[in-house]
């Protein structure tokens, strides 16, 4: 049980500087009455600030130069920041009452929480149904709070089952399926094969090769769909300001201990850091690899990459990951109708065409989705992703929980996942997760709408 809080008990001073980033700035914010600048409908020009993590910068930037071509009187620049630094940057500058972008990423359940708090602007204005209906079901329900269309996609996510071909050769594993949804294998089988796979090539007792691992090893993205496949419908409650009894809900124990027996029991999973993941399958020390498609490119030409559906429990229901990045506009913004102007050429414009030439994501509009394989040469590994990952985000995708406590609740969870795969016994570091998670989510009652 000790084990079980040690990770826990770090976690909460992050939570606790959580808490004072929600107090009555949101209805300052909420209650704001700003007037746009200059809408980009004169002959003077209008300049917008963009938001953009590092690692996408240059991508976004094609985007940029497409809108501006066709909006000469709207100039877009750009302010670029680390992932590590990304959301502290957006509640410094929101928390007082200042933003220097007009424009924002939105890490797709955050919604509910930027919301509450007063920081995005509405973007109804600048979407009509018609163009709502265009997005996938789950995409739309992400950007979406009290009935508002509060962030709008940049692009949708999906995980498949990577595994390398050599390694499955060389113990002599038939490799998992990929040519139907419905022949997809079961966790069970995954672990069967996982255990074959699992072995030390210089005698020292200790495995070199592991048969599988997660992408995010930790967190909640990744691991939900083990309950959820279970038969957990909810993992927190409607208004989103309860976990107990959902979080911890019979389901969520048993994918819980699932969990843990990759590390502990079968011991087929390295009990390595998120940052190690991908090396270790990109450098052959893991077999089998379950991870978004945004990791497809790291691998191909590393080893020789196969890929498969992703797995679900014997019986029950076949539950996938799903949400991305969205855009928003600040509430501080004064240039509201130009940055609207630049979310919809993203999202629903040729900026959307652009974004999956250049980035290569799944996309949330459904009509590129459709397109999606004609993109890539027939036949090749990115051709069998995309059948795979278009399949599952039409048919299997659930989304994360939309809880104005998104961040405590996740960053808690996260750390109760932690000490479970360093040996926690599950149910208790999941009782312990929801105990705390509950006493966060208190702070917002008064903002949540009966």
């Amino acid at each position: 049980m000790k084990k079980g809080l040690s990770v826990l008990a770090v976690t909460l001073l992050f939570v606790f500087l959580l808490s004072g980033c929600f107090s009555n700035n949101r209805n300052e914010n909420s209650q704001q009455n700003v007037s746009d600048g200059n809408s980009g409908g004169g002959t003077e020009s209008t300049e917008i600030t963009f938001l953009v993590l590092d690692a996408w910068a240059e991508q976004a930037k094609k985007v940029i130069e497409a809108f501006e071509a066709e909006n000469p009187d709207i100039k877009v620049k750009v302010e670029v920041q680390p992932f590590s630094q990304i959301f502290e940057a957006i509640e410094v500058q929101m928390k007082s009452g200042k933003t220097s972008f007009d424009v924002f990423p939105v890490d797709s359940p955050l919604t509910t929480n930027y919301a509450i708090k007063g920081f995005l602007a509405p973007l109804d204005p600048y979407f009509d149904d018609s163009m709502k209906t265009l997005w996938l079901d789950t995409a739309l329900q992400a950007g979406t709070y009290n009935g508002q269309l509060m962030s709008a996609p940049m692009n949708t996510s999906s995980q498949v089952l990577f595994y390398n071909k050599d390694l499955f050769e060389q113990r002599g594993v038939t490799p998992p399926p990929s040519d139907d949804p419905s022949h997809r294998w079961t966790w069970e089988q995954l672990v069967e094969a996982a255990k074959q796979l699992t072995y030390d090539t210089n005698d020292d007792g200790t495995p070199d090769i592991y048969g599988f691992s997660f992408d995010q090893i930790d967190r909640p993205y990744q691991l939900l769909p083990l309950g959820q496949s279970l038969g957990a419908e909810q993992v927190i409650s409607d208004d989103g300001l309860v976990s107990k009894g959902y979080t911890n809900s019979e389901s969520m124990v048993q994918g819980s201990i699932f969990y843990y027996d990759l590390f502990n029991t079968w011991k087929v999973s390295p009990k390595i850091p998120q940052e190690l993941s991908r090396d270790y399958f990109k450098t052959g020390k893991v077999a089998m690899f379950l991870g978004t498609t945004a990791t497809m490119h790291i691998f191909k030409d590393k080893i020789n990459l196969g890929v498969s559906y992703h797995p679900y429990f014997e019986g029950k229901k076949v539950v996938t990951p799903t949400g991305s990045w969205h855009l928003g506009i600040s509430a501080y913004s004064n240039k509201k109708e130009a940055a609207g102007k630049f979310i919809q050429f993203f999202s629903v414009g040729k900026g959307a065409e652009i974004w999956l030439k250049e980035y290569g994501q799944i996309p949330a509009l459904k009509s590129l989705l459709k397109t999606l394989n004609e993109q890539v040469e027939p036949g090749s590994i990115e051709s069998q992703v995309f059948k795979i990952a278009s399949y599952e985000v039409e048919n299997t995708a659930v989304l994360r929980p939309r809880t104005p406590g998104y961040l405590e609740w996740e960053s808690i969870l996260r750390s109760a996942f932690e000490d479970i795969k360093n040996g926690a016994d599950p149910k208790t570091a999941l009782d312990n997760a929801v105990e705390i998670i509950d006493k966060q989510l208190v702070k917002y009652k008064s903002a949540v709408k009966p």
